[in-house]
């Protein structure tokens, strides 16, 4: 029989939230997603908690906070162990984009769900599998027959529809924010074209364009940024930290560059420098027009080598830019932390300046409000919420700070025995960081929670207590840091050099060199590893009541990068499966969008489903497919004709049933021949496609053209499809090109 299919949604069944799904396939159980809010609820993830013992593998469609948000909480603290299957800039940019949550967050919050080490932990090579495009993976051991498939969506760079096929030719399609319109970075996904009758697809039902009631992009946002400009006040952009902002830096550095424009553009962001490096070195997953570009230059500029985008990592590189109007990129898009709400902040109050939103805020957040607001006009509005910010322990507070980390140090070495053992002195001496990531990423980003990083200082330090020594009369010096053997420096009182002349060590410390736009020097990166390891200064977070007068403008345009409502219902039209699924939609979207579906694939018995959150659909079909087991004899008769991506032929044999449930039927040769078993006769396999004949055609050398529907052949003989039946049709003289035409398209759809 057909392949047992299951599906449930685990969160995401309306537009505004995260996505997570599970798909059961004959027992192997695929996550498909683990979205989280920028809010970072728990509670949220109830339903993946309870989920994560069964999982098997997970698929990544996305590498924004809304698709893959929840892994790094998922690996480090309920204990998600299945691999992992992404694309590699999927993999790279969503590290990005955790990289700027953990950050942002961190910076105004006791932000505890997850760190540094989770992200990377969650991306690590050796966890997440990292596959091409149209790149078949097949699984082995409990998924033994499945085979797993990522095709371009078209939203975000390494975003991907998934393809899931079974043994035994039954396909699962994933499909969630896709983009039919080919980009400046991206080409346009090939939903309709790669796809035809799966046996399920799960699609979303959202467009995203329900707070955008200007739809059309490029030059009215531009006419926008400029009339601000022009008018001296600045444009605040909310972006993501490395999906859609891509797009919007090239269409803002063409226009500059075009126009020799000299107001500051500037990305706003702690992992800026980083966002920029992974994407030039992703061009090959960018449609051709980037590449081409690439290839054409003189100099070979990379299309992201930025001439006119600044890179600013803190708000410190932001203010040395010059003063004036100026268009920031900052991130996060929801205004729930991060930089671009501390400059919405400071820029709200000024009714010259421009609060600009390209893609739909998170619901209940601060963007979304606006959001809503600019939707009534440009009426006052006047906002009062908590602002909170790390700021370094001083005085009193940080003397019991230390005092506190004092008493732990002392507990801790009471603790340890007397005699250490061989095993224990080989272990490490325990540290106080967390990993060198941190490290690297204080040196990288050059912002680690508004800047307050430190380094250990002997003079801080806190002295260690006296214990047995590893050596007879070692004693640990005063002030140390740790037990360490003494050592002194010959330089150490050297005031004079050999001349006489007075020395000032001031000035032969380095100082740090940047590249403009806060980019790193070349030895400063080189010897990043090399660097002692920085350690966040002791702080706390104060917390105080802001009032804003909400005076600058706001305006919302789709760059969101997804098709819209009229796109999505044609694509899922051509597709045509045998089961659709719908999920991440508001409820009269999904109802609309189920009923237009029911009643245009009526005719081919497509049966349309909506999904509610943690029900479970039994999506199997009772199809007469069957797994066997062939015998020689019979195999070795069997004529096979490849189609497409499989091998097809008559079989005439007799099948015995298993004797164990599990068993594989087994197919003999038929002893006698069977009553009314005469010849098989021609069968045509699949859609006939006259674009495909077309190319068919050409690769044998026989010129075809179109004329009113149908393909003329070496200009005598006429191919076309049926309108009632879809049955091909040859027409022209019994010649030799007519044989050899048919022969072709025999070739691409006809058994003997």
């Amino acid at each position: 029989m057909g392949s047992q299919i299951k599906f449930t949604q685990l969160y995401g069944a309306t537009c505004d939230a995260p996505l997570s799904s599970l798909l059961e396939i004959n027992g192997f159980t695929f996550l498909i997603d683990c979205g989280w809010t920028e809010a970072f609820d728990v509670t949220l993830l109830d339903p993946l908690k309870e989920a994560v013992p069964k999982i098997d593998a997970v698929l990544l469609s996305h590498p924004d906070t809304a698709h893959l948000g929840a892994l790094p909480y998922a690996i480090g603290h309920l204990g998600l162990k299945a691999p992992i299957y992404a694309t590699q800039p999927t993999c790279r940019m969503g590290q990005m984009f955790m990289y700027d949550q953990y950050l942002s967050h961190h910076a105004n919050s006791e932000f505890e769900h997850f760190d540094l080490d989770d992200v990377d932990a969650a991306f690590d090579y050796q966890t997440v599998h990292q596959l091409k495009f149209q790149q078949n993976m097949k699984l082995s051991g409990k998924g033994e027959g499945l085979t797993i498939t990522p095709f371009a969506a078209g939203h975000l760079i390494g975003g991907s529809i998934w393809r899931i096929s079974t043994a035994v030719g039954e396909d699962v399609v994933y499909a969630v924010d896709y983009n039919h319109r080919k980009e400046l970075h991206l080409n346009s996904t090939a939903l309709a074209g790669l796809f035809s009758r799966p046996a399920l697809m799960i699609a979303d039902a959202d467009s995203g364009q329900q707070q955008f009631v200007e739809k059309p992009r490029g030059p009215k946002l531009l006419d926008a940024v400029m009339a601000t400009l022009r008018n001296d006040g600045s444009i605040l952009m909310p972006v993501d930290t490395a999906g859609r902002v891509l797009e919007l830096m090239l269409v803002l550095e063409k226009h500059w560059a075009t126009n020799r424009l000299s107001y500051p553009l500037a990305l706003l962001t702690p992992v800026a420098y980083n966002t920029l490096e992974f994407a030039k070195s992703q061009l090959e997953w960018m449609n051709e027009q980037v590449a081409k570009e690439f290839e054409s230059s003189k100099d070979k500029d990379n299309p992201f080598s930025m001439r006119y985008m600044k890179l600013c990592h803190t708000r410190e590189e932001l203010a040395r830019l010059p003063q004036g109007p100026k268009v920031v990129l900052a991130t996060l898009p929801s205004l729930q932390a991060g930089m671009a709400r501390d400059l919405f902040m400071e820029w709200a109050p000024h009714p010259k300046n421009l609060i600009l939103f390209t893609q739909q805020a998170e619901a209940g957040s601060l963007g979304a409000q606006l959001q809503a607001h600019s939707l009534q006009g440009h009426a006052p509005l006047t906002l009062q919420f908590p602002v909170s910010k790390r700021v370094p322990l001083e005085g009193a507070e940080l003397v019991a700070y230390q005092e506190q980390k004092r008493k732990e140090e002392m507990g801790a070495l009471q603790k340890t025995p007397s005699k250490p053992s061989d095993a224990a002195l080989a272990e490490p001496l325990p540290t106080r960081h967390s990993s060198g990531s941190i490290a690297k990423l204080t040196r990288r980003l050059t912002s680690m929670s508004e800047g307050h990083s430190m380094e250990i200082d002997a003079a801080q330090a806190q002295p260690v207590p006296q214990s047995d020594a590893l050596i007879d009369g070692f004693t640990v010096p005063e002030g140390a840091a740790a037990a360490m053997f003494p050592f002194e420096d010959e330089n150490d009182d050297l005031h004079w050099d050999e001349y006489g002349a007075a020395l000032r060590l001031d000035e032969f410390q380095l100082k740090s060199a940047s590249r403009p736009g806060g980019q790193l020097a070349d030895d400063e990166e080189e010897d990043m590893d090399e660097a002692p390891i920085q350690l966040e200064a002791p702080s706390k977070i104060v917390v105080t009541n802001t009032t804003i007068s909400m005076r600058a403008r706001v305006a919302c345009f789709d760059c969101q990068g997804k098709s819209d409502a009229r796109s999505i219902r044609e694509i899922l039209v051509q597709v045509a499966p045998q089961q659709l699924v719908l999920i991440h939609a508001l409820p009269q979207a999904s109802a609309a969008l189920q009923a237009y579906c029911q009643q245009e694939l009526s005719s081919i018995h497509t049966t349309v489903h909506v999904a509610q959150q943690l029900q479970t659909l039994d999506m199997s079909l009772p199809t007469p497919t069957y797994q066997a087991l062939l015998s020689r004899d019979v195999l070795s008769g069997v004529g096979l004709r490849t189609m497409g991506d499989y091998k097809l032929g008559w079989l005439k044999g007799v099948a015995h049933p298993a004797d164990q449930q599990d068993a594989l039927l087994e197919v003999l040769p038929a002893a006698a021949p069977v009553a009314g078993s005469g010849s098989h006769g021609g069968v045509f396999i699949g859609d006939v496609r006259l674009s495909e004949v077309r190319k068919a055609l050409a690769e044998a050398d026989i010129t075809a053209d179109w004329y009113g529907g149908m393909l003329v052949c070496s200009g005598m003989v006429s191919i076309k499809v049926g309108d009632q039946d879809g049955q091909i049709q040859l027409e022209g003289a019994l010649c030799d090109d007519y044989f050899k035409i048919r022969d072709v398209v025999y070739g691409q759809y006809h058994v003997c």
